[in-house]
């Protein structure tokens, strides 16, 4: 895997998505940034929409670990929050099946993990989609309410379902898909919610 990245990156060099210095998605100055804040990061920023991107529909795991980066001085706050709110775990929320089959990989999941070692909470995969959704993205808003008459989740059987946790998306859009996910929470006894997601809007 390792010599197959290698190849990839001499044929695609991968170019700083700020100032276009070649050799990695976000050079260390950019990273600086302090006008950056989050998360949620705002998806309007070309620097983040960029990154998530080549994570999420490139499968560049660079991007990824560029915005775990950006996200770890800010990490204080959310460890601050899990304390206080007594959070137990971290949990994603689930792609459909034929995405991640699509994709090759689960982004949810991969960053799920990812924030979760950085304020040390486990990751658990709580609940599983029912049926195929759209993307909230690329959808108008009749679209959106049509597909919300019938909530996608449910929760996976044979896990005991802990009373505080987080959930985690990568996009947060309009919120439908997280708030789905907290009514089936919240249905099988989850006591404590908090979202946290890596960009919004």
């Amino acid at each position: 895997m390792e010599g197959w990245c290698v190849i990839w990156n001499a044929v695609f060099p991968r170019y700083c998505v700020s100032c276009g210095t070649e050799g990695v998605l976000l050079c260390d100055f950019c990273a600086a940034d302090t006008s950056l804040d989050g998360p949620p990061f705002a998806y309007a920023n070309p620097k983040i929409r960029k990154l998530i991107c080549a994570w999420k529909y490139n499968g560049d795991e660079g991007g990824l670990a560029k915005l775990i980066q950006l996200i770890q001085p800010r990490a204080a706050f959310w460890k601050g929050v899990i304390k206080a709110k007594k959070i137990e775990v971290i949990v994603p929320i689930p792609l459909s099946s034929w995405k991640e089959r699509m994709r090759g990989f689960n982004q949810a999941k991969d960053g799920a993990r990812a924030i979760g070692e950085i304020v040390n909470l486990p990751t658990i995969d709580l609940l599983e989609r029912k049926h195929r959704w759209f993307a909230q993205a690329n959808t108008s808003h009749d679209l959106r309410k049509k597909s919300f008459a019938k909530n996608p989740f449910a929760l996976r059987s044979g896990i005991e379902v802990p009373k505080r946790l987080m959930i985690f998306d990568d996009v947060e859009t309009t919120g439908a898909t997280m708030s789905a996910a907290e009514e089936v929470l919240r249905n099988a006894g989850v006591e404590e919610i908090v979202r946290i997601s890596i960009a919004r809007g």
